[in-house]
């Protein structure tokens, strides 16, 4: 029987570990890349003795992400975040103030007045919500726990997680576990201590949420995946223009050095971000879901990585970073403290903060050159941490179309989703937007996409196709703008 062929569209971090799973599971692969490099939005430089993440700076430790490091044999460059990175801080008041950990220590935070402390305790006497419509996050948050916490606490986590306006997000897509933990218990706070009463009494320790980094940066992940898969596994440099009906399954039409190719294969599975897959071309009865798909909004983001001396920063940068919610009308929706999280981000005498701008609340801002928003950006910087003197360093990076918002009305895109699925046997239509946007999610992800395309190969009549590619000549390179980097 011949080995089944699928086709992978995007060397994101999904698309590259659902492309190690089919490998793992004896599949032959074929990655599409319009980029250059792997990775997606997981892009790290070293200059001038900086280390700079372009997107994620680290992650959590999870079960699947460790066994994928142990398996790569990345054990040995695996750091973990030193333990000031437990402590987070938000912005009141033009302050940056410790977020509170536990209850104890929200009752005595200034973050929070003595009304909102109360509402707070009042949240297990809060009915749970009966209408099974979609919820925005600011409206369960404001019913559950009240104004306060959702204008000081929940809107700068939104914008540090998806850049996005919680009264836009769906609280249902965005959070599942969130509204899981009122479904099920009635109460966030009664949800919260159930969960802690079932994990001692299974012996399970409490959770420290162990946040990693690799040694030379995140890309160190993507990179050993391509590694391990093979230069001619992965095609970079293809834009994939296509996709269409072939037997049983798909053929894949992409252009690379100017030559048009069609590659035949079992399944196709596109992990390509939204506003990529909606300018490919689909059989005709996918025009409606298409266009459903193309409404997802994915908000730009500009990563500004700014050095600094350490002798010119009065605040001791002993935390994670600081998140800045929108009532205090900054431009910058974050800072992490880069040098403090992970060794070998700075030289010793300096320090790096990764500032990010624009997302739903700003996305004007995103279009700005370095020296316009590092005019904007700095002196904001002074105000809330001290600085005295000029950035020693600056690495500016903008992502046009950067996290996939799961906005109110979510589910109608993942119906469109399945809807193209349904329509052209053979090609999943997978990735963040459907399964999270952190890497967990992309790595977790990788293995259930992985799963599902063999579960449709299985399904799929047996053709005895394997992979070719043919060439269909030279084609003009007209649209350049779609030659975007797959971020899923």
């Amino acid at each position: 029987m011949a080995v089944p062929h699928v086709v992978v569209c995007g060397a994101g971090l999904t698309g590259l570990t659902t492309a190690w799973h089919l490998r793992q599971r004896g599949v032959d692969v074929t990655v599409l890349e319009a980029g250059e490099t792997v990775g997606g939005v997981v892009q790290t430089t070293v200059r001038a003795g900086f280390l700079v993440e372009h997107g994620p700076n680290s992650c959590t430790l999870t079960a699947p992400i460790a066994q994928l490091i142990d398996a790569l044999g990345l054990t040995p460059q695996l750091r973990r975040a030193a333990p000031q990175a437990q402590r987070r801080f938000i912005v009141r008041g033009g302050t940056p103030l410790a977020v509170p950990m536990s209850p104890g220590a929200m009752l005595r935070s200034p973050l929070f007045g003595a009304a909102a402390k109360l509402r707070v305790l009042a949240e297990p006497f809060i009915g749970r919500r009966r209408a099974a419509d979609d919820e925005s996050v600011a409206d369960f948050v404001r019913r559950r726990l009240g104004p306060e916490p959702l204008a000081w606490a929940v809107d700068p986590f939104v914008s540090g997680v998806y850049a996005g306006d919680p009264a836009q997000l769906s609280v249902r897509h965005a959070f599942p576990r969130l509204a899981a933990l009122e479904r099920e218990h009635g109460s966030l706070v009664r949800g919260m201590l159930a969960g802690a009463r079932r994990s001692r009494s299974a012996g399970i320790p409490r959770a420290t949420h162990t946040m990693i980094s690799f040694r030379d940066g995140m890309a160190t992940l993507p990179r050993a995946i391509a590694r391990e898969l093979g230069g001619e596994v992965i095609q970079c440099g293809t834009r994939v223009t296509a996709i269409t009906r072939h037997d049983a399954g798909c053929a894949v039409t992409y252009t690379r050095a100017g030559v048009a190719h069609r590659l035949a294969a079992d399944v196709v599975v596109s992990t390509l971000p939204l506003h990529a897959l909606t300018h490919v071309t689909l059989p005709a009865t996918g025009s409606a879901a298409l266009t459903q798909l193309a409404s997802v909004p994915y908000p730009p983001v500009v990563s500004l990585a700014l050095g600094f001396r350490r002798a010119d920063v009065t605040h001791a940068l002993d935390g994670f970073g600081c998140l800045i919610p929108s009532a205090e009308r900054h431009d910058t929706l974050g800072v992490l403290f880069s040098s403090t999280l992970f060794d070998g981000r700075a030289p010793d005498d300096q320090v790096l903060l990764t500032c990010f701008i624009g997302g739903t609340r700003r996305p004007e801002l995103a279009a700005l050159e370095t020296e316009a928003l590092v005019a904007r950006v700095v002196p904001e910087l002074r105000a809330l941490f001290g600085i005295t003197g000029a950035p020693t360093f600056v690495q500016h990076t903008t992502w046009p179309h950067a996290i996939p918002q799961f906005n109110v009305g979510h589910d109608a895109n993942v119906h469109a989703a399945a809807a193209l699925e349904a329509e052209l046997p053979g090609l999943l239509v997978d990735g963040q937007f459907r399964r999270g946007v952190s890497v967990g999610d992309c790595i977790a992800s990788g293995e259930a996409i992985a799963a599902r395309a063999v579960a449709l190969v299985q399904a799929l009549p047996v053709t005895g196709r394997t992979a070719s590619s043919e060439s269909m000549g030279p084609v003009a390179e007209d649209h350049a703008d779609l030659l975007l980097p797959a971020v899923g």
